[in-house]
Protein backbone atom coordinates (compact mmCIF):
# COMPACT_ATOMS: atom_id res chain seq x y z
CA UNK A 1 0.00 0.00 0.00
CA UNK A 2 1.53 3.30 -1.09
CA UNK A 3 -0.16 6.53 -0.12
CA UNK A 4 0.71 9.89 -1.62
CA UNK A 5 0.10 12.71 0.86
CA UNK A 6 -0.01 16.32 -0.39
CA UNK A 7 2.48 18.75 1.12
CA UNK A 8 -0.24 20.88 2.67
CA UNK A 9 -1.74 17.84 4.33
CA UNK A 10 1.66 16.83 5.69
CA UNK A 11 2.22 20.27 7.15
CA UNK A 12 -1.06 20.07 9.03
CA UNK A 13 -0.59 16.61 10.52
CA UNK A 14 -1.33 16.18 14.21
CA UNK A 15 -0.47 13.51 16.73
CA UNK A 16 -3.69 11.48 16.72
CA UNK A 17 -3.83 8.18 18.61
CA UNK A 18 -5.31 5.20 16.78
CA UNK A 19 -6.54 2.01 18.41
CA UNK A 20 -3.99 -0.78 18.08
CA UNK A 21 -4.99 -4.00 16.32
CA UNK A 22 -6.06 -6.99 18.38
CA UNK A 23 -2.63 -8.51 17.81
CA UNK A 24 -0.50 -5.61 18.99
CA UNK A 25 0.85 -6.40 22.41
CA UNK A 26 0.48 -3.51 24.86
CA UNK A 27 4.24 -3.68 25.42
CA UNK A 28 5.10 -3.68 21.71
CA UNK A 29 3.55 -0.42 20.51
CA UNK A 30 4.48 2.89 22.09
CA UNK A 31 5.00 6.56 21.22
CA UNK A 32 7.49 9.06 22.62
CA UNK A 33 6.87 12.68 21.56
CA UNK A 34 7.60 12.71 17.80
CA UNK A 35 8.70 9.05 17.64
CA UNK A 36 6.72 5.79 17.54
CA UNK A 37 7.83 2.17 18.02
CA UNK A 38 6.09 -1.01 16.82
CA UNK A 39 7.63 -4.39 17.72
CA UNK A 40 6.08 -7.70 16.72
CA UNK A 41 5.77 -11.10 18.38
CA UNK A 42 9.12 -12.13 16.84
CA UNK A 43 10.82 -9.09 18.45
CA UNK A 44 11.41 -7.35 15.13
CA UNK A 45 11.00 -3.58 15.59
CA UNK A 46 10.18 -0.56 13.47
CA UNK A 47 11.08 2.83 14.95
CA UNK A 48 9.63 5.90 13.23
CA UNK A 49 10.55 9.56 13.65
CA UNK A 50 8.38 12.38 12.26
CA UNK A 51 8.81 16.05 11.53
CA UNK A 52 7.66 18.34 14.32
CA UNK A 53 4.20 19.85 13.99
CA UNK A 54 5.72 23.31 13.86
CA UNK A 55 8.56 22.46 11.49
CA UNK A 56 8.66 22.92 7.73
CA UNK A 57 9.07 20.14 5.15
CA UNK A 58 8.47 17.26 7.59
CA UNK A 59 10.12 13.97 6.63
CA UNK A 60 9.70 10.45 8.04
CA UNK A 61 12.65 8.40 9.33
CA UNK A 62 12.15 4.61 9.41
CA UNK A 63 14.56 2.44 11.38
CA UNK A 64 13.96 -1.30 11.15
CA UNK A 65 15.81 -4.07 12.95
CA UNK A 66 15.26 -7.81 13.20
CA UNK A 67 15.60 -9.57 16.55
CA UNK A 68 18.72 -11.64 15.89
CA UNK A 69 21.74 -10.51 17.90
CA UNK A 70 23.75 -9.60 14.83
CA UNK A 71 20.95 -7.95 12.88
CA UNK A 72 21.92 -4.45 11.71
CA UNK A 73 19.68 -1.41 12.06
CA UNK A 74 18.45 -0.21 8.66
CA UNK A 75 17.56 3.47 8.20
CA UNK A 76 15.70 5.26 5.42
CA UNK A 77 14.25 8.77 5.45
CA UNK A 78 11.28 9.56 3.22
CA UNK A 79 10.30 12.96 1.89
CA UNK A 80 6.90 12.71 0.19
CA UNK A 81 6.68 16.39 -0.77
CA UNK A 82 7.26 16.39 -4.52
CA UNK A 83 8.28 20.07 -4.36
CA UNK A 84 11.17 19.32 -2.01
CA UNK A 85 13.39 17.63 -4.56
CA UNK A 86 17.14 17.12 -4.40
CA UNK A 87 17.76 18.62 -7.81
CA UNK A 88 20.27 15.91 -8.66
CA UNK A 89 22.39 16.65 -5.60
CA UNK A 90 23.28 14.05 -2.95
CA UNK A 91 21.37 14.37 0.33
CA UNK A 92 23.44 15.81 3.18
CA UNK A 93 22.28 15.05 6.73
CA UNK A 94 22.92 17.57 9.49
CA UNK A 95 22.00 17.69 13.18
CA UNK A 96 21.23 21.16 14.55
CA UNK A 97 23.06 22.65 11.59
CA UNK A 98 26.19 20.52 11.84
CA UNK A 99 26.83 18.24 8.87
CA UNK A 100 27.09 14.56 9.84
CA UNK A 101 27.29 12.67 6.54
CA UNK A 102 26.38 12.53 2.88
CA UNK A 103 24.04 9.70 1.90
CA UNK A 104 22.51 8.33 -1.28
CA UNK A 105 18.93 8.59 -2.48
CA UNK A 106 16.31 6.92 -4.63
CA UNK A 107 12.93 8.07 -5.97
CA UNK A 108 10.08 7.65 -3.50
CA UNK A 109 7.35 7.14 -6.08
CA UNK A 110 6.28 8.03 -9.59
CA UNK A 111 4.46 11.05 -8.14
CA UNK A 112 7.68 12.48 -6.75
CA UNK A 113 9.53 12.71 -3.49
CA UNK A 114 12.67 10.86 -2.54
CA UNK A 115 14.09 8.41 0.00
CA UNK A 116 17.44 8.94 1.70
CA UNK A 117 19.17 5.57 2.14
CA UNK A 118 21.89 5.02 4.74
CA UNK A 119 24.53 2.34 4.41
CA UNK A 120 24.87 0.12 7.49
CA UNK A 121 28.12 1.83 8.46
CA UNK A 122 26.41 5.25 8.45
CA UNK A 123 23.62 4.39 10.87
CA UNK A 124 25.73 4.43 14.04
CA UNK A 125 27.39 7.81 13.35
CA UNK A 126 24.06 9.42 12.47
CA UNK A 127 22.26 8.14 15.57
CA UNK A 128 25.24 9.08 17.74
CA UNK A 129 25.20 12.64 16.42
CA UNK A 130 21.42 12.86 16.76
CA UNK A 131 21.33 11.58 20.32
CA UNK A 132 21.65 15.03 21.90
CA UNK A 133 20.19 16.99 18.99
CA UNK A 134 16.86 18.67 18.34
CA UNK A 135 16.40 18.50 14.56
CA UNK A 136 17.76 16.28 11.80
CA UNK A 137 17.88 18.20 8.52
CA UNK A 138 18.16 16.95 4.95
CA UNK A 139 19.96 19.36 2.66
CA UNK A 140 20.51 19.51 -1.08
CA UNK A 141 23.39 21.91 -1.42
CA UNK A 142 22.41 25.00 0.58
CA UNK A 143 18.70 24.16 0.42
CA UNK A 144 16.80 22.45 3.24
CA UNK A 145 14.50 19.80 1.78
CA UNK A 146 13.36 17.87 4.86
CA UNK A 147 13.39 17.79 8.63
CA UNK A 148 12.86 15.12 11.29
CA UNK A 149 12.28 16.04 14.92
CA UNK A 150 14.62 14.29 17.35
CA UNK A 151 12.29 14.82 20.32
CA UNK A 152 11.67 11.35 21.76
CA UNK A 153 14.27 9.55 19.65
CA UNK A 154 16.45 8.36 22.52
CA UNK A 155 13.44 7.10 24.50
CA UNK A 156 12.09 5.31 21.42
CA UNK A 157 15.41 3.61 20.67
CA UNK A 158 15.81 2.62 24.31
CA UNK A 159 12.34 1.12 24.23
CA UNK A 160 13.23 -0.87 21.10
CA UNK A 161 16.45 -2.07 22.80
CA UNK A 162 14.34 -3.29 25.71
CA UNK A 163 11.77 -5.02 23.49
CA UNK A 164 14.58 -6.83 21.66
CA UNK A 165 16.30 -7.78 24.96
CA UNK A 166 19.48 -5.94 23.98
CA UNK A 167 19.72 -3.75 27.08
CA UNK A 168 23.19 -4.00 28.61
CA UNK A 169 24.69 -5.70 25.55
CA UNK A 170 27.08 -4.41 22.92
CA UNK A 171 24.30 -4.76 20.32
CA UNK A 172 22.01 -2.12 21.88
CA UNK A 173 21.58 1.17 20.06
CA UNK A 174 21.11 3.31 23.18
CA UNK A 175 21.12 1.07 26.27
CA UNK A 176 24.61 -0.31 25.61
CA UNK A 177 26.60 -2.42 28.04
CA UNK A 178 29.54 -4.80 28.17
CA UNK A 179 27.57 -8.04 27.71
CA UNK A 180 28.55 -9.69 24.39
CA UNK A 181 26.11 -10.31 21.57
CA UNK A 182 25.67 -13.87 22.82
CA UNK A 183 23.70 -12.35 25.69
CA UNK A 184 20.84 -11.50 23.33
CA UNK A 185 18.36 -14.40 23.34
CA UNK A 186 17.36 -15.93 20.05
CA UNK A 187 14.06 -14.64 18.66
CA UNK A 188 11.00 -16.77 19.39
CA UNK A 189 9.86 -19.22 16.72
CA UNK A 190 7.21 -18.17 14.23
CA UNK A 191 3.79 -19.45 15.34
CA UNK A 192 2.42 -22.04 12.92
CA UNK A 193 -1.30 -22.15 12.12
CA UNK A 194 -3.13 -24.76 10.12
CA UNK A 195 -6.09 -23.74 8.00
CA UNK A 196 -9.14 -25.97 7.94
CA UNK A 197 -9.88 -27.78 4.66
CA UNK A 198 -11.63 -25.67 2.05
CA UNK A 199 -15.40 -26.16 1.86
CA UNK A 200 -17.48 -26.13 -1.33
CA UNK A 201 -19.44 -22.88 -1.60
CA UNK A 202 -22.63 -24.52 -2.78
CA UNK A 203 -26.20 -24.53 -1.50
CA UNK A 204 -25.73 -21.34 0.49
CA UNK A 205 -28.77 -19.45 1.86
CA UNK A 206 -29.50 -15.98 0.48
CA UNK A 207 -31.08 -14.45 3.60
CA UNK A 208 -29.73 -14.45 7.17
CA UNK A 209 -31.84 -16.71 9.42
CA UNK A 210 -33.69 -15.36 12.44
CA UNK A 211 -30.90 -16.19 14.97
CA UNK A 212 -28.48 -14.05 12.96
CA UNK A 213 -31.03 -11.23 12.87
CA UNK A 214 -31.34 -11.49 16.64
CA UNK A 215 -27.58 -11.10 17.14
CA UNK A 216 -27.63 -8.15 14.75
CA UNK A 217 -30.26 -6.41 16.88
CA UNK A 218 -28.30 -7.16 20.04
CA UNK A 219 -25.20 -5.59 18.51
CA UNK A 220 -27.16 -2.33 18.14
CA UNK A 221 -26.02 -1.87 14.56
CA UNK A 222 -26.76 1.36 12.69
CA UNK A 223 -27.61 -0.49 9.49
CA UNK A 224 -28.86 -3.95 8.67
CA UNK A 225 -29.33 -6.61 6.02
CA UNK A 226 -31.24 -4.25 3.71
CA UNK A 227 -28.52 -1.59 3.60
CA UNK A 228 -28.04 -0.52 -0.01
CA UNK A 229 -24.24 -0.17 0.11
CA UNK A 230 -23.55 -3.71 1.29
CA UNK A 231 -25.53 -6.92 1.36
CA UNK A 232 -25.31 -9.94 3.70
CA UNK A 233 -22.98 -12.64 2.45
CA UNK A 234 -22.87 -16.32 3.40
CA UNK A 235 -19.80 -18.56 3.24
CA UNK A 236 -19.56 -22.25 4.00
CA UNK A 237 -16.91 -23.05 6.62
CA UNK A 238 -17.66 -26.78 6.67
CA UNK A 239 -20.48 -29.18 5.90
CA UNK A 240 -22.10 -28.18 9.20
CA UNK A 241 -21.22 -24.48 9.54
CA UNK A 242 -22.04 -21.31 7.63
CA UNK A 243 -20.37 -17.95 8.21
CA UNK A 244 -22.54 -14.87 7.77
CA UNK A 245 -21.13 -11.41 7.11
CA UNK A 246 -23.84 -8.81 7.75
CA UNK A 247 -23.40 -5.01 7.48
CA UNK A 248 -23.57 -3.34 10.87
CA UNK A 249 -22.42 0.26 10.58
CA UNK A 250 -21.03 2.57 7.94
CA UNK A 251 -19.09 5.80 7.70
CA UNK A 252 -17.02 7.79 5.25
CA UNK A 253 -14.25 5.21 4.87
CA UNK A 254 -14.78 2.51 7.52
CA UNK A 255 -17.59 -0.05 7.33
CA UNK A 256 -18.20 -2.56 10.11
CA UNK A 257 -19.60 -6.03 9.52
CA UNK A 258 -20.95 -8.48 12.07
CA UNK A 259 -19.68 -12.03 11.57
CA UNK A 260 -21.85 -14.88 12.82
CA UNK A 261 -21.41 -18.66 12.58
CA UNK A 262 -24.55 -20.80 12.22
CA UNK A 263 -24.36 -24.56 12.78
CA UNK A 264 -26.43 -27.34 11.20
CA UNK A 265 -28.99 -27.15 14.00
CA UNK A 266 -29.55 -23.42 13.35
CA UNK A 267 -27.70 -22.17 16.42
CA UNK A 268 -25.98 -18.83 15.80
CA UNK A 269 -22.95 -17.48 17.69
CA UNK A 270 -20.66 -14.55 17.12
CA UNK A 271 -17.72 -15.60 14.99
CA UNK A 272 -14.78 -16.60 17.25
CA UNK A 273 -12.24 -14.02 16.06
CA UNK A 274 -9.15 -14.27 18.24
CA UNK A 275 -8.79 -11.04 20.22
CA UNK A 276 -12.31 -9.82 19.35
CA UNK A 277 -15.31 -10.45 21.58
CA UNK A 278 -18.09 -8.72 19.64
CA UNK A 279 -17.85 -10.40 16.22
CA UNK A 280 -17.23 -7.08 14.47
CA UNK A 281 -14.54 -6.39 11.86
CA UNK A 282 -13.91 -3.26 9.78
CA UNK A 283 -13.72 -3.15 5.97
CA UNK A 284 -13.60 -6.92 6.23
CA UNK A 285 -13.69 -9.78 3.79
CA UNK A 286 -13.57 -13.57 4.00
CA UNK A 287 -11.83 -15.64 1.31
CA UNK A 288 -13.14 -19.24 1.34
CA UNK A 289 -10.21 -20.38 -0.82
CA UNK A 290 -7.56 -19.38 1.72
CA UNK A 291 -9.90 -19.49 4.76
CA UNK A 292 -8.59 -16.05 5.72
CA UNK A 293 -10.79 -13.29 7.14
CA UNK A 294 -9.14 -9.89 6.81
CA UNK A 295 -9.91 -6.50 8.31
CA UNK A 296 -8.55 -3.04 7.52
CA UNK A 297 -9.34 0.09 9.54
CA UNK A 298 -8.13 3.56 8.63
CA UNK A 299 -7.58 6.10 11.40
CA UNK A 300 -8.56 8.82 8.94
CA UNK A 301 -9.36 9.19 5.26
CA UNK A 302 -5.82 9.85 4.00
CA UNK A 303 -4.86 6.38 5.27
CA UNK A 304 -1.61 7.27 7.02
CA UNK A 305 -2.65 5.52 10.23
CA UNK A 306 -4.82 2.64 11.40
CA UNK A 307 -4.50 -1.11 11.61
CA UNK A 308 -5.11 -4.28 9.67
CA UNK A 309 -5.71 -7.79 10.93
CA UNK A 310 -6.04 -11.24 9.38
CA UNK A 311 -7.37 -14.47 10.85
CA UNK A 312 -7.35 -18.00 9.44
CA UNK A 313 -10.20 -20.46 10.03
CA UNK A 314 -8.80 -23.48 11.88
CA UNK A 315 -12.04 -25.44 12.00
CA UNK A 316 -12.82 -24.18 15.50
CA UNK A 317 -11.73 -20.53 15.66
CA UNK A 318 -10.45 -17.74 13.49
CA UNK A 319 -6.85 -17.74 14.70
CA UNK A 320 -4.84 -14.55 14.47
CA UNK A 321 -2.34 -14.77 11.61
CA UNK A 322 -1.22 -11.22 10.82
CA UNK A 323 -1.59 -7.69 12.17
CA UNK A 324 -0.12 -4.32 11.29
CA UNK A 325 -0.51 -0.91 12.92
CA UNK A 326 0.45 2.72 12.66
CA UNK A 327 -0.93 4.18 15.89
CA UNK A 328 -0.38 7.89 15.13
CA UNK A 329 -1.59 9.97 12.18
CA UNK A 330 1.59 11.75 11.15
CA UNK A 331 2.04 11.11 7.43
CA UNK A 332 3.30 7.53 7.40
CA UNK A 333 2.25 6.68 3.84
CA UNK A 334 3.62 3.15 3.58
CA UNK A 335 2.87 -0.39 4.66
CA UNK A 336 2.15 -0.17 8.37
CA UNK A 337 4.66 -1.89 10.68
CA UNK A 338 3.94 -5.51 11.58
CA UNK A 339 2.68 -6.14 15.11
CA UNK A 340 2.03 -9.87 14.76
CA UNK A 341 3.00 -12.56 12.28
CA UNK A 342 2.30 -16.28 12.03
CA UNK A 343 2.91 -18.87 9.34
CA UNK A 344 -0.21 -20.43 7.85
CA UNK A 345 -0.02 -23.95 6.48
Amino acid sequence: MKIEIPALALAALALVPVAAPVAARADGVESFKDWTVVCDNLRACTVVGFGSEEGELPAVLRLTRAAAAGAPAKVEIDQADSEAGLGGKPPVLAVDGKVVLTARSKPLSEAGGFTVVLDDAQVGPLLGAARNGAVLTIRAGDKTVGQVSLAGMVAALRYADDQQKRVGTVTAIVAKGATPASGVPAPPPVPVLRAAPAAAQTGLPSKPPAPVQALLRKAECDVGPDWESQKPQAYRLSADQVLWQVPCSGGAYNFDSLFVVVDKAGKAVLAPLEGVDDGLATNADYDPKTRVLSSYSKGRGVGDCGNSTAWVWSGEVFALSEATVMPVCRGYGYDWPTAFHAEVR
